[in-house]
């Protein structure tokens, strides 16, 4: 008897750990996404908010997940559907980037760079060793060169 819940102990953890360490995609929301992915992009929307005072609607254009890690990449409109107003010229309109990490069940937003002027996330991967390659986007691992 003790085997036996010794293995299904073991098969319930190694199934977990298998589910949790799968790269996911949220560029679309599903079912099975939209709690996790509305929960972060809100995390990003009132971040945005705080800034600008401007309710807004995000284009994903890349989000993936991996263990604790996520990365998404979009484009930013107000949920009105009128223009972006900036209070100066120190934003570049309409792109977003953010890195979430899961922490006791809940996501937080790491870093953004929200209508960055430059590439903010040069060298990201020097910051958050313990985030995967995988969810990063083709572009943004062009700039994790030379980052000692």
């Amino acid at each position: 008897m003790r085997i036996f819940i010794f293995l299904l102990f073991t098969t319930l953890l190694s199934i977990q750990l298998s589910f949790s360490q799968t790269l996911r995609d949220f560029k679309k929301k599903t079912e099975e996404n939209t709690k996790e992915r509305t929960a972060m992009l809100d995390l990003l929307r009132i971040d945005i908010k705080n800034d600008l005072e401007q309710d807004v609607i995000f284009v994903v254009n890349h989000f993936k997940v991996y263990g604790t890690y996520a990365w998404m990449e979009g484009t930013v409109q107000r949920k009105d559907g009128k223009e972006l107003k900036f209070p100066d010229e120190a934003y570049d309109c309409c792109h977003a980037e953010a890195l979430f990490k899961k922490v006791n069940g809940a996501w937080v937003l790491k870093a953004n760079g929200a209508f960055s002027t430059d590439v903010w996330y040069s060298c990201i991967l020097s910051s958050y060793p313990e985030a995967s390659r995988q969810i990063f986007s083709s572009n943004v691992l062009t700039f994790q060169t030379d980052c000692e």
